[in-house]
């Protein structure tokens, strides 16, 4: 399946949810947001949001520093 993550193509080789997809991916889950179509995905709902071809994602990660 192909998913746009970030506004670029990615193929996704088994994820079939968000939390599946961060894993996949090797995100660091703690600190990392996403984004469907602009809005945010609470992280208690990533393992009940299924991806799905042609998703748009945008992932957020946490930047420290002051």
């Amino acid at each position: 399946m192909q998913i746009w993550l970030n506004d670029k193509a990615h193929h996704v080789e088994s994820a079939v949810d968000l939390s599946s997809l961060v894993e996949e991916l090797t995100l660091p889950s703690e600190s990392v947001a996403i984004a469907i179509d602009g809005q945010v995905v609470p992280r208690s709902q990533w393992p009940q949001t299924p991806l799905t071809d042609g998703l748009k994602l945008t992932v957020f990660q946490a930047i420290a520093g002051g």
